[in-house]
């Protein structure tokens, strides 16, 4: 068991949405933190007092080898959504998994808590898809159970966050253009939320071993109907729904891989997301393998749509 006071974890892709909500929950709990930046982004990293950044690359050995330097565990928050070739996840998803796991043999047998993603579930869905599976074979392969534990979040909302927002500030402005059939139902995860499960599971043996798939509690999770009522709510305007044909969707990510393949960036729509977003069922197994943890998940769907409209 890990308690709080002067150890040191370890966090990667702190830069991110889920990895600075992680960051902050860890130093305002009492950790030491040591946070890992690419060249040229430590600016985007969470102001915290006492953190520790370490410049370079995931796949650098002597960056690696500056980061986990005396620490007791690894969140493994760092991971790639965007691009339109499986080499375009691959690297990030699966080769700095493997620099990471190297890096670690040699740094006095830390825990490692990785955020995967729900949609390792179906691998055969996209390229991003395949990456996470891949990465949690490999982490199941290098790692023994009291040293590995996986989450595969739902969709996680917040403040800060870019992925789902566009969505909701347009649910908000009275017209909700859903990339999914209307049938479809999925779960939902405050970031806050989230950070607090990966605070508590570090500090103890709850859940080390497994794959767990947690959410905000609500049962069954969610459809588009509800979850446009909850906007409705939040902003006192009726919403009105448009679904985007599947065939659409498809056709706007294969325009997308093309321009990322002659001009880049790599895109967020892709053929594959396009897949991920009209499958139907995107509810999590739920909470109970972390309910010894003592976490339960506090913030509800419409006080999460307040934090996010207002953060």
């Amino acid at each position: 068991m890990t308690e709080a006071g002067g150890a040191t974890v370890a966090v990667t892709g702190a830069t991110g949405f889920i990895g600075a909500a992680v960051a902050r929950r860890l130093a305002g709990d009492g950790w030491r933190v040591r946070l890992l930046a690419r060249p040229g982004s430590q600016g985007r990293l969470p102001l915290l007092a006492g953190a520790q950044p370490v410049i370079g690359e995931l796949t650098d050995p002597p960056t690696l080898q500056r980061l986990l330097q005396g620490a007791q565990a690894v969140v493994h928050c760092a991971g790639a959504v965007r691009g339109a070739t499986p080499g375009d996840f691959e690297r990030v998803n699966v080769a700095a998994l493997a620099a990471l796991l190297d890096a670690m043999d040699q740094a006095g047998a830390p825990r490692l808590l990785h955020l995967s993603s729900l949609a390792a579930r179906h691998p055969e869905l996209s390229h991003y898809a395949a990456s996470k599976r891949a990465g949690e074979r490999l982490l199941v392969q290098r790692l023994p159970a009291a040293r590995r534990l996986i989450l595969r979040p739902p969709a996680v909302y917040g403040p800060g966050d870019r992925e789902l927002r566009p969505l909701l500030d347009g649910m908000a402005r009275g017209l909700a253009v859903l990339p999914a059939p209307r049938t479809g139902r999925f779960s939902l995860l405050h970031v806050d939320d989230l950070a607090a499960l990966v605070v508590a599971l570090l500090a103890g043996t709850v859940g080390w071993g497994d794959i767990h798939e947690p959410d905000d509690g609500h049962p069954g999770g969610y459809d588009w109907q509800q979850l446009t009522a909850a906007v409705a709510h939040v902003s006192g305007r009726r919403v009105r729904t448009v679904t985007v044909p599947g065939g659409l969707l498809a056709l706007l990510g294969a325009a997308n891989e093309l321009r990322a393949r002659l001009f880049g960036p790599s895109p967020m729509l892709s053929r594959g997301k396009a897949r991920e977003l009209r499958w139907l069922d995107w509810v999590a197994a739920g909470n109970a393998g972390v309910s010894g943890s003592g976490w339960v998940p506090r913030i509800g769907l419409e006080q999460g749509l307040r934090d996010t409209f207002t953060g």
